[in-house]
């Protein structure tokens, strides 16, 4: 992996770096008139002029991530938007985590792993993801990153060049089919209005973050385009002390990541056509053992047969993917058409195994719809199709020192998923908006064994899954005077097992683990929101969420590494939201509170002759809270966030946890200034300012004890954004 490390990096820098000398730079795009809260409503303060600001004024968001347009403070969901101020301004683009924070019901392990990716949890649901994003419906651009057999892989999603994000919090599985935790719709940025700009960012950290980004945007005869590419370099922290004498990291990666979008109108609508590439090379640390916490160096695991220096663990990954979508009006209907496609090729040591895996993926979502009059308001309903399918081509060998040994797998996987959906907001008395769903969605899981000369008696790897659910919800929303919003709604959850952890089975059989089922409940929640004097917005919420057969993560002596699993019999997830942001009248001063508890607990769960009721879930976080202060007495601002996370708890005994811990970041940075011809934007980011030792993610139920991921200690962020154009 070093050689080709050595290799990748100065020839993609040097390429990004001569498409930055080609063209001019672009002008950093800001959204200087909106700062958004938490809760995604935006404080309009007005742009900068000397030190002074317009009056404040409390605008209504427009979301789009529940299929059609609509007001937040009209949706009878839970829902949270970023916008592109929020996502850029001192940040990084290299942390998934960035691009998330401060919405509540939403916690992020960043793992500082690339190799398997920062786990996302809404409401508890995700924790247990050894990689990717697990229980959460994603989307990019319009196009589906969840694949046909739930599992959401986003190592494509450039982080740099997103310029909103809408999170619905609660199960959406009327909506959006195989997710009980909710739904996160990424956004790109806009094209730029002129015919050309460029954008160039480049930034320098602690670890040996190095992350370097050109952007081309503009709009030409109607035709939107913004294409982007960017490299970016991470030496760890995690200290390599199997081979002591050099005492280097292990933990390294590599990204190059292409993204571009071209926007058209077409008859009457709207032609958008998204491309991805990214090619990922990285380490994996691995997780510790209690004993091993504390070490002032954070080493990788390096103990015993299974150590993940000694095997090489990591991941090699090409993945490309194109979308296209068209939206606008057909024969008297609003019609919603995409298709995409996805090719991925992957090499994924772990300790135990070398894993192989090329995938293509490919899905077609058609969705028509219309809006009716009626005397008490506009009826909007819509009657969608989605069909996806994923074929997996996977090789499983021994991992003898990080070289394939003997074969143990060679079987080809497909998995279809068909959802049709029907969904309506409707209009009721009392200005009361309504929002009805239901969907039926099946998916259809089968392998076959590619070994034909397996000994008499061994069992074929082949096998076939089904598993199919009806899905209805029902909400509401109604304000109550010029200060409140009420709303509340009740749904289903249905979540399927992924490929992989159908295919894991404990007891070593090939083929599909028999035993293992989707999970699925009810739900429910209630809410309000709404703001005070246009100076102040709030949203708090309850929910409750009954689960049966909830999938739960552990691992076995003779596959450490290898995740397994199985379902609980009961469980309950129940909590409470809150989120608050201030305003000064003259916008110096800016505050925000968010505070989530979530009592994910067990309720009717044996294993091996134990009992687990009443215990809480591992790997959820009962409490956490974060407070933000802003300081912008011009065209600088100064921020400090602090964050707390309560102890987690690391196994179905709860007999351990990782401890609760409190950080804060400290960030300062410019609006876009004038030099030249040029504008400039620079910062600088101090992050855990305090330099404490913590456990940055954990992993349930795992082999040895070894549950826990430090953090890195005091951590230095440098960044400029330069450009002209648009």
């Amino acid at each position: 992996m070093s050689t080709k490390r050595a290799k990748f990096r100065p020839a993609w820098i040097a390429l990004a770096l001569s498409i930055l000398i080609g063209a001019p730079p672009l002008m950093a795009w800001e959204d200087s008139a909106v700062r958004p809260s938490p809760a995604g409503l935006e404080l309009h303060v007005g742009t900068v002029s000397g030190d002074t600001l317009r009056p404040i004024e409390l605008a209504p968001v427009e979301i789009t991530v529940l299929r059609t347009p609509v007001r937040q403070d009209a949706a009878s969901l839970a829902v949270g938007v970023l916008s592109q101020r929020e996502l850029r301004r001192g940040r990084s683009g290299a942390f998934l985590e960035e691009a998330l924070q401060g919405l509540p019901g939403v916690q992020v392990q960043n793992r500082h792993n690339f190799a398997v990716g920062e786990r996302i949890s809404v409401r508890g649901f995700g924790g247990r993801a050894q990689f990717g994003v697990r229980g959460i419906r994603v989307v990019v651009d319009g196009i589906p990153a969840t694949l046909a057999d739930g599992q959401s892989t986003i190592d494509h999603l450039d982080i740099g060049s997103l310029g909103r994000v809408e999170v619905v919090r609660g199960p959406a599985s009327a909506l959006f089919g195989n997710a009980s935790g909710g739904v996160i719709a990424f956004q790109s940025r806009e094209p730029g209005p002129s015919p050309f700009g460029v954008e160039v960012e480049s930034v320098g950290g602690s670890h040996g973050l190095l992350r370097t980004q050109a952007t081309a945007t503009g709009t030409v005869d109607a035709t939107g385009y913004l294409f982007s590419v960017s490299t970016q370099s991470w030496d760890g922290y995690r200290t390599n002390t199997w081979e002591a004498l050099d005492r280097s990291t292990y933990g390294a990666a590599d990204r190059l990541g292409f993204n571009a979008r071209v926007i058209r109108p077409v008859r009457r609508g709207e032609l958008a056509l998204t491309l991805n590439a990214v090619d990922l090379d990285s380490e994996n640390p691995g997780s510790l053992a209690r004993e091993r916490l504390g070490d002032t160096d954070r080493p990788a695991h390096d103990q015993g047969a299974f150590s993940n220096v000694a095997r090489r663990t990591g991941k090699d990954l090409q993945q490309q993917q194109m979308g296209l979508r068209w939206d606008g009006p057909a024969g008297g209907l609003d019609l919603d058409l995409s298709v995409f496609g996805i090719r991925r090729s992957m090499v994924n040591p772990i300790p135990s195994d070398i894993i192989e895996l090329d995938r293509d993926a490919v899905g077609v979502r058609t969705q028509v719809g219309r809006t009716e009059s009626t005397g008490m308001g506009d009826l909007r309903w819509h009657l969608g199709v989605e069909t996806d399918f994923m074929f997996d081509d996977r090789l499983n060998f021994a991992n003898d020192a990080g070289e394939p040994g003997e074969m143990r797998v060679n079987q080809r996987e497909r998995v279809r998923a068909v959802g049709v959906f029907l969904q309506a907001n409707l209009p009721l008395p009392g200005r009361v908006e309504g929002l009805a769903g239901v969907r039926y969605d099946r998916h259809d899981f089968r392998i076959w064994d590619q070994i034909t000369d397996r000994p008499e008696g061994e069992p074929s790897a082949g096998g076939e899954r089904d598993m199919d659910a009806i899905s209805p919800s029902f909400g509401v929303q109604f304000p109550m005077g010029r200060i409140f919003n009420v709303f509340g709604n009740v749904g289903t959850v249905f979540e399927t097992p992924s490929t992989t952890e159908l295919g894991n089975d404990p007891e070593g059989q090939p083929g599909f683990n028999p035993e293992l089922e989707p999970q699925t409940g009810v739900s429910g929640e209630l809410g309000i929101r709404g703001n005070w004097m246009d100076r102040a917005i709030f949203e708090v919420t309850t929910y409750w969420t009954e689960l049966e057969n909830e999938l739960v993560r552990f691992q076995v002596e003779a596959f450490p590494d290898r995740d397994f699993f199985r379902n609980a019999g009961e469980s309950r997830h129940t909590g409470v939201e809150a989120t608050f942001a201030a305003l000064t009248q003259n916008g110096l001063l800016r505050g925000d509170l968010t505070y989530t508890w979530t009592n994910a607990r067990f309720r009717d769960f044996e294993w091996d002759e134990e009992q687990f009721g009443e215990n809480r879930i591992p790997g959820i976080a009962p409490h956490r809270a974060q407070a933000k202060l802003r300081v912008a007495p011009g065209v600088w601002f100064g921020e400090i966030t602090g964050s707390y996370i309560h102890r987690v708890p690391v196994n179905d005994q709860n007999s351990a946890y990782a401890p609760s811990h409190f950080l804060m970041d400290l960030r300062l940075a410019a609006e876009p200034l004038p030099v030249a011809n040029v504008t400039v934007s620079p910062w600088v980011a101090m992050t855990n300012l305090l330099d404490r030792y913590y456990t940055a993610s954990v992993v349930p139920n795992a082999f040895g004890a070894r549950y826990y991921e430090p953090g890195p200690g005091r951590s230095f962020q440098v960044g400029l954004r330069a450009g002209w154009g648009n």
